[in-house]
């Protein structure tokens, strides 16, 4: 019986092997990341439940919403149906429990995987799931004598990573992986920062898919458009099918799917209508209707979800470790953040040790709306979701400096606190001084 992949949308699809049918990553529609995220084409409800209404299980990869959607699990008929069914959820274990909560508490039976331990399905199928990171992690497939790897937003960029992860892991038949950036790059004006990103995606498919050894390609994970307009600027350089074809179909057998296509995977071919259909789509992305943040949020109201947000921070975290780091200068963390709220047309003060208030500074750290604010106020991930949807200004050093006072919270998210145990957990440190390392020598 042939493996065959049917594309839903996004990083969905449905991998069919021997009866057994697995959903990756539901999103279907509606807004995320803070209203800063859009799917370019957007599935019926009726061609939803047709798919879910065969399959027996679910891969979450990793908990940002446009992999995990809360909507979709909630939404009443769709949920019927996966508890009807008696769908499984696959998803990484993970410390906190919370996405695996979330299903419990909503009826569904979660399977949790340990890193690096297959899982049988039947005789001819065996998944396992590899942690990237804190948050990321990508699913194997092994179906009769066929192997696909789905990478979806998995970390896998330098030649040694993905050497070594080739040693640990071999090679595949199949790749799935992002084709485009997915976060800011740099502010409005930093056009040659989001073109060279553009490149650097094409060249880190090349990479995959070369050392890997694959022998077919789906882009995907990139169906998305920056749909606000504080972010909009953002769609400038992003890759469209058409120019990722171009550039791998000497190299590879690179192929997109269009929404519902099935294909046998050890026999992928291009369709013209495919590359049509999202030429059409990606074309008219100026077209769509952006979002606006409408509601300004009075600073009365911000004063008190910063005083829940300070109380929830140093309930979480060691207020002794924070203010010593506040004090080592040359680390710059927890120092006085000067933010400009574009709505209120002032400029504001945030501390943990000493308040927020107004300012009559004239330095500003970084530009955002008071929604903004008021989501990274409300939501540990808040920092994090406005790194990606890229809804605020800022310079190099305004970034950097902002990062070191708020990412606290992102951090926390991940199941990381800053106690006394981290002292004993170097890795996580150098993780996150990496990552902004990386992210200052680009706005270089």
């Amino acid at each position: 019986m042939k493996t065959r992949i049917r594309f839903v949308n996004h990083a969905s699809v449905v991998l069919e092997c021997d009866g057994i049918n697995i959903l990756t990553d539901p999103w279907f529609n509606g807004s995320v990341f803070d209203n800063g995220w859009k799917l370019i084409y957007e599935n019926s409800k009726n061609d939803i439940k047709d798919i879910i209404n065969n399959v027996q299980y679910i891969y979450i990869s990793h908990e940002h919403p446009d992999h995990f959607s809360p909507n979709f699990f909630l939404d009443h008929e769709f949920k019927n149906i996966l508890l009807n069914k008696k769908v499984k959820i696959l998803f990484q274990e993970t410390l906190d429990k919370r996405i695996v909560n979330f299903f419990k508490k909503n009826g569904l039976e979660t399977i949790e995987i340990k890193a690096n331990k297959a899982l049988k399905i039947n005789k001819n199928l065996e998944i396992n799931i590899v942690k990237f990171g804190y948050i990321d992690s990508a699913l194997i497939v092994k179906s009769f004598n066929h192997k696909i790897l789905n990478l979806n937003d998995s970390p896998l960029n330098k030649d040694s990573e993905i050497y070594k992860f080739k040693k640990k892991y071999g090679t595949f038949d199949t790749l799935l992986t992002q084709f485009s950036y997915a976060a800011w790059k740099g502010g409005k004006n930093n056009y040659n920062f989001r073109k060279q990103a553009a490149l650097e995606k094409l060249e880190t498919i090349k990479k995959q898919s070369n050392i890997l050894e694959c022998n077919s390609v789906i882009p995907f994970a990139s169906f998305i458009y920056f749909s606000n307009e504080m972010n909009k600027y953002m769609n400038d350089n992003i890759n469209n099918p058409e120019d990722v074809y171009k550039e791998m179909i000497n190299e590879k057998n690179i192929v997109f799917l269009s929404p519902g296509e099935t294909q046998p995977v050890n026999d992928l071919k291009q369709k013209k209508e495919s590359l049509d259909f999202w030429g059409k789509e990606f074309s008219s992305i100026n077209e769509k209707k952006f979002e606006r943040y409408n509601t300004t949020i009075s600073y009365n109201e911000l004063e008190k979800l910063y005083n829940k947000y300070k109380k929830k921070i140093f309930s979480l975290n060691s207020k002794f470790i924070i203010k010593t780091l506040s004090k080592i200068k040359f680390l710059n963390f927890f120092q006085d953040l000067n933010i400009r709220l574009v709505d209120h047309m002032k400029n504001y003060k945030f501390s943990l040790f000493n308040g927020f208030r107004e300012s009559e500074s004239k330095v500003v750290d970084i530009y955002m709306h008071s929604q903004s604010l008021s989501f990274i106020l409300k939501n540990n991930f808040g920092f994090d979701t406005l790194t990606i949807n890229g809804c605020f200004e800022s310079s190099k050093e305004g970034f950097i400096k902002s990062t070191k006072s708020l990412a606290i919270g992102s951090l926390n998210s991940m199941g990381v606190y800053l106690n006394f145990k981290l002292i004993f957990k170097t890795q996580i440190i150098f993780f996150f001084f990496r990552l902004i390392k990386k992210v200052s020598n680009k706005l270089n």
